[in-house]
């Protein structure tokens, strides 16, 4: 099933880091969700493989978010190959790759193993395709058997960079906001999920060295949400809005739902672009009034679950999403985006004592500024290589805005 329903009992979670081919499983973020089949790193002579043992379903699920879409679109470049080992006798078995997500259609090739060796796996995958944002894995495909494999290497295709394009800095003051999802702005009172569900992949979307997470949606495969504890509901009544910012290029429809628990479950959504249109390529900024909500019949003192969905999967497109939040005011923020990228790095970050800040041409000054807009530091080196003392800060999130000639960076910086 594609589209979230309501969900009292969590079957599964589905949040994951996305990943780059190829995949050699030596990078923390390197990882399989596994849906009845289970998933763990081992050694294998001194080399980190990954080890897929099936549950016994006929469509035991191992499944790769990619972070960069992976394009099958040019027959020159569109076979996929992979070394695999079973780690016992289980005589000749059939496993499936497949390809799902994006712009093509779904593809999948079989492949059979034999013995106990490392085996190399080659898929020349058929013409005609498109652009893939998840690779699944069905060990022992359609059947009852179980077994356990040792899988290295996936590699092939091409990968289609990722959004590069930096979410939005919030500077909504901290008093005013309950954090539901975001890394940036600093907020310190945040809502604790006990659990998500759904699919969605973690995308950093800076293109610095600075991290700015978001949340990637695929339509057309599934929503996302989180909750809490059946019995557990928060209280936002202290709240006036719901703030939330998307980018999307392709999608048709998002629903952001607010879910109560007051006996029984109840939703309630705003829709685009029912309640207002798309705005398409750029990170754009929705504060929904809480009384959009509470005209339909939400509870404010009544809050369990957000999710963000389709009414189906046949409203398809990929969109991601940060910074969502209740706050007492519309949200505010600082749009990264909006400033020229000239090429300025920053290190450590985050750092205990300072940041040393290079860029390629002459930095003419430098003004940092905390989450509430105060300026903090300013400086004019007129170099192209600057130290920016942290030690009078307090640990958190700052913002330097960098001007070079007639260009202008910003940066998060972070002190720990």
């Amino acid at each position: 099933m594609k589209t979230i329903v309501q969900i009292l009992i969590i079957v599964s979670i589905s949040l994951s880091f996305s990943q780059t081919m190829p995949i050699d499983f030596e990078e923390p973020e390197d990882v399989i969700n596994c849906l009845d089949c289970s998933f763990t790193l081992v050694d294998d002579a001194g080399n980190i493989v990954a080890s897929i043992a099936g549950g016994g379903l006929p469509f035991d699920t191992a499944q790769i978010n990619l972070a960069e879409n992976l394009d099958l679109s040019d027959d020159n470049n569109n076979t996929i190959t992979l070394r695999i080992k079973p780690i016992a006798d289980y005589g000749t078995r059939t496993h499936l790759l497949k390809f799902e997500g994006g712009t093509g259609p779904n593809t999948e090739l079989s492949f059979t193993t034999t013995g106990t060796d490392w085996q190399d796996i080659s898929l020349d995958f058929p013409s005609a395709l498109g652009n893939y944002d998840l690779l699944v894995f069905f060990p022992d495909f359609n059947n009852s058997q179980v077994g356990t494999y040792l899988v290295d290497d996936i590699a092939g295709g091409t990968n289609i960079p990722e959004l590069d394009i930096p979410s939005q800095i919030p500077s909504t003051p901290n008093n005013e906001v309950l954090s539901v999802y975001g890394d940036t702005g600093g907020f310190t009172n945040v809502w604790v999920s006990d659990y998500v569900f759904g699919e969605s992949s973690i995308v950093d979307t800076d293109p610095t060295n600075t991290v700015n997470n978001t949340l990637k949606l695929d339509f057309s495969i599934a929503g996302y949400g989180e909750g809490t504890d059946s019995g557990t509901v928060t209280d936002v009544s202290a709240y006036n809005y719901f703030h939330f910012e998307y980018w999307t290029s392709d999608a048709t429809q998002i629903r952001m739902i607010l879910i109560e628990e007051d006996g029984t479950v109840q939703e309630y959504f705003y829709e685009l672009p029912t309640q207002e249109s798309f705005v398409f390529n750029t990170w754009t900024s929705v504060d929904i009034p809480l009384t959009f909500f509470t005209n339909q019949g939400f509870s404010l003192d009544k809050f369990f679950q957000y999710k963000i969905g389709t009414l189906s999967d046949l409203d398809t497109g990929i969109a991601y999403f940060d910074n969502l939040y209740f706050s007492v005011n519309p949200g505010t923020s600082l749009n990264l985006s909006e400033f020229d990228f000239i090429g300025v790095e920053v290190s450590p970050n985050p750092t205990t004592d300072s940041w040393n800040i290079k860029g390629l041409q002459k930095i003419e000054s430098i003004q940092v500024f905390d989450l509430s807009g105060k300026l903090v530091h300013t400086l004019t080196p007129n170099t192209d290589e600057v130290i920016i003392s942290a030690i009078t800060l307090n640990k958190g999130i700052y913002l330097a805005k960098i001007n070079s000639e007639s260009k202008t960076q910003t940066l998060k910086l972070i002190k720990k």
